[in-house]
Order: C-alpha cells, then structure tokens, then sequence
C-alpha cells in the first residue's frame, strides 16, 4: 500500500497518460485535493448525488496517501520475496483455506463455509487475503482515513469507486441456483468462477458478506477483488483489471465545473476519484465524525476484541 502522492493541485488533469508512463499514486489525473471539510463535504456530495440515483458507489479510507487500494495478500507476497501474480495468488489463497479448514474452521452444525466465506473471515481477522474492505457508508470510510492517531500528520485520501456494473458475489451460495460446477466444487465454484470471469471481462467483483457480525454490520461493509492482470497500468488500485475508465469520475467532475449536464440515470463504467485529505483538514474533520455522525472506535469496533484493542488505563483505587 505504498507509492508517491501529488497533492498539490486542487485541479485534476484529465489527460489519459501513455500506458507505459508511470505515475505516482495519487496522481492528479484521478485524484483532488481539498482546502476545508466543506469542500471535502461538496466532493463526497458530487459523487454521491450528481451521477444518477441508480449509480452505485462504495467507498474506502486510506490514514495516509502513501498508501494505494492494495489487497493484504499481495503486500503479503511481496514483502516475503514471492511475485504477487495471479498464479502466486491463487496457490496461496487456496493453501490458506485448506490450512484453515484443517485448523478446524468453517465448519458449524449446519455445514461447511464456502471458501468465499471461509476468506471473509480470514480478512475479518487480519488473514492475508486478496480481498479489501470497502463500505457503502462515506462517512465510514471518511473516519477510517482520518482516525489513525499514528498518521495524523500524514495526508489521507477517501476513495470512491462506481460499481454500478461490477458483479456481487454473495459468500454463501444460492442453493436454487446451483450449477454443474457447483455440483462438482460446491465450497468454491462460486469463487472460482467469479475469478475466471474478472480474467475474461477485466472487471472486478464485489463480494457480499451473508452472515455478519456486530462489527460488520456497524460498518455497512463488504469486499471488492479481481483476477490480477498479467500487466497492469501505473494506478492507485494494484491488481485490478484496467477496462473500466479509470479518469472518468475526473472527467466528470471538471465538466460539472464547466456547467456541462452530466445528469443521467446511472453510469456503469467502473471508475474511482481520491479525495486527498491534508492533515489540517483530518484534525477538523475527525470531532465532527465522532459528535455529529457517531463515528468512534467504539461504535466502529462493537466487539470484545475492539474493547480488547484500546489502551485500558490502570490505576489505583482513590484513598
């Protein structure tokens, strides 16, 4: 999750770079950059309302804009020595669920998880996987790119993804809607079959969690993946297919300013816009989150293990 950030304009290019040029991370061909919580407030409502109501978005926070859209097992991989290709991947994805299940995981008095169940969980509790965690909330995902007292003096970026026709593959299959291969791989046709097709349509996927705890549910979140590309072009989202139009949430955004109608019922084409947060701006915007929106650790980690994780103070009892 590390590259070179450009914030320094406030006004994005919308020239398509060469494939072979390379580009820092946050780039201003995809990204903005904000002065002042209203503004940030503005560029969340552009995306959110101008695009159409049936235009779906997800969203993710990034603590630092040296940061980009990249899945724990490829940071995994690649801090191990190994290429994280797709083969690399998937072989390591597939040893990891069947260590998981011999561990004694994902079997209930019900049955067997799916591997798409068994890697939801394996993410849920800091398991390398491929899969990353977006919301459908931007005020979730606003607080997680500004809560990290460690990163405060580091600008964040909140990312908006389009997902209008991104595909939603649930972690627990539709037992009415089993196939042959379903027949035959029961726990993991769905998810191998979700990545045979990102290969082929160079689109990523959603993946929709069935069975959620208190921790998901209070985060409104779920997951997006893809089939890694053999070549991939220099972007903030590592490992996803490149056919979506990865400048089209810019473009649109400085026709808006132009005054150029962009109304429409829905936009299909997958597309991301980073919204560059100064530090100034987080320290603003970070109370606000929590008093007004009832963003906090505590509401965001509804669990034991998230009490376990804040700093308890001992103390000795008063005279």
């Amino acid at each position: 999750m590390r590259n070179d950030n450009n914030a320094g304009s406030s006004q994005p290019a919308v020239d398509v770079q060469d494939d072979d040029e390379e580009l820092p991370t946050w780039h201003s061909a995809w990204a903005r950059s904000v002065a002042t919580p209203e503004e940030l407030w503005a560029e969340i409502g552009f995306l959110s309302f101008s695009l159409g109501v049936e235009t779906k978005f997800v969203w993710r926070g990034l603590p630092n804009a040296q940061y980009e859209v990249k899945s724990s097992l490829a940071r995994k991989l690649a801090a191990s020595g190994v290429d994280p290709t797709e083969e690399n991947l998937r072989y390591n994805e597939v040893r990891a669920i069947q260590a998981a299940r011999e561990w004694g995981l994902g079997h209930t008095q019900y049955g067997y998880a799916s591997d798409l169940h068994m890697l939801a969980l394996m993410q849920h509790h800091g398991i390398p996987t491929r899969l990353i965690d977006v919301t459908h909330n931007p005020l979730t995902a606003l607080w997680f790119a500004c809560s990290d007292e460690s990163l405060m003096d580091e600008p964040a970026v909140l990312v908006g993804m389009a997902v209008s026709d991104v595909p939603v593959i649930q972690t627990v299959p539709f037992l009415h809607k089993q196939t042959w291969g379903g027949m035959e791989d029961p726990l993991g046709f769905d998810y191998s079959h979700a990545l045979k097709k990102s290969a082929e349509n160079e689109m990523p996927f959603l993946v929709q969690p069935v069975v959620r705890d208190a921790r998901m549910t209070a985060q409104e979140g779920l997951f997006i993946t893809a089939s890694v590309p053999e070549q991939s072009a220099a972007t903030p989202m590592w490992g996803f297919p490149y056919k979506g139009n990865w400048l089209l949430l810019s473009v649109l955004r400085e026709m808006k300013e132009m005054d150029v109608d962009i109304q429409g019922s829905r936009w299909p084409t997958f597309g991301m816009l980073g919204l560059i947060i100064p530090p100034e701006v987080k320290k603003m915007i970070l109370p606000i989150l929590e008093n007004s929106f009832n963003r906090s650790h505590r509401t965001m980690y509804p669990d034991l293990s998230g009490f376990a994780g804040q700093k308890f103070k001992y103390e000795k009892a008063a005279d």
